[in-house]
């Protein structure tokens, strides 16, 4: 009867212990398979939390970041064996996403805590298009941005249908590695250095970023400006407005060259509209360098 008594008081005391001793995870944000958490991370005590970082600066740092032997590679085919290129990390609605989410993230943290994240996109492909995962943990220490990574360009979706789970990718599970700090994986990829930035104990999954430092949006040969613009510098819209300025400019001189008659007429007048309207529909164009250009215009009348 005591022993019984005994084993009846103990199971509850050893099931709160091991509770107690496991990592809880505390989403801040889920949809399908990816997600921005708050957890623990091994191997780390105090951290400089909570930390306000602008989500703007986050996205420009993101924007930064470049993969060497990325297992994703749009170029890739059967006669190119070269390993070397590097691949932007983050595709643009990634960061997006991330850069909102990590910037509230980092405020709520405890010093102990960490945020670990998982986030996909659609990346173009040497066949078709693949949606690829990045995952890791970020958190706040000696003051700087720190940026630890598990996964890049990670096939979710392969990964889960070898294991023998098959459905939707909305459906499977992420248990996609977020990085270790304790010790490094094998990884085939690399994540160099770059301004502002180092590799931490030499490590290509790991960086520390100095966020006292200014930072542009690094932009893609393929711009998508209505993503991008919202995080340039004061500089790079200046520079983006004068190219473009320099476009329309260059456009309105070619239609003036193209017209027989050299007076204003309302033909030209309404060509020369037309191809604003064009611009500014296409996106290549700001709402307020348009509206200027069409009054300039109108003024002619």
């Amino acid at each position: 009867m005591k022993k019984t008594i005994i084993t009846t008081w103990l199971i509850p005391v050893l099931l709160s212990i091991s509770v107690i001793g496991e990592a809880k995870t505390n989403y801040i944000w889920h949809k399908h398979t990816d997600y921005v958490a708050i957890s623990n991370l091994d191997g780390t005590s105090q951290h400089n939390h909570p930390a306000t970082i602008p989500a703007e600066k986050i996205a420009r740092i993101l924007s930064q970041l470049k993969v060497k032997n990325s297992p994703y590679n749009p170029d890739d085919s059967f006669w190119d064996d070269e390993d070397s290129n590097l691949q932007r990390v983050f595709t643009d609605r990634e960061i997006d996403l991330l850069g909102k989410k990590l910037s509230d993230g980092l405020k709520k943290l405890k010093p102990s805590e960490v945020l670990v994240f998982s986030v996909s996109d659609y990346r173009s492909s040497f066949i078709g298009r693949k949606r690829l995962s990045v995952s890791a943990t970020a958190f706040v220490s000696d003051n700087k941005l720190n940026l630890l990574f598990g996964t890049v360009h990670g096939d979710l979706l392969a990964k889960q249908t070898k294991s023998g789970i098959t459905g939707t990718y909305g459906q499977i599970k992420n248990d996609l590695d977020t990085g270790s700090i304790i010790k490094p994986f094998p990884y085939d990829w690399k994540i160099p250095a770059f301004d502002g930035a180092t590799n931490v104990k030499n490590r290509s999954d790991w960086l520390s970023i100095n966020t006292e430092n200014e930072y542009e949006y690094a932009v893609t040969k393929n711009k998508q400006q209505k993503v991008e613009e919202k995080y340039f510098t004061e500089k790079q819209k200046a520079t983006e407005t004068t190219e473009l300025e320099a476009r329309i400019n260059k456009l309105e001189q070619q239609a003036k060259a193209n017209t027989v008659l050299p007076t204003q007429n309302s033909s030209s007048i309404e060509e020369r509209l037309r191809k604003l309207q064009s611009l500014y529909n296409s996106g290549a164009l700001p709402e307020a360098v348009y509206m200027e250009k069409v009054r300039s215009i109108m003024s002619e009348l």
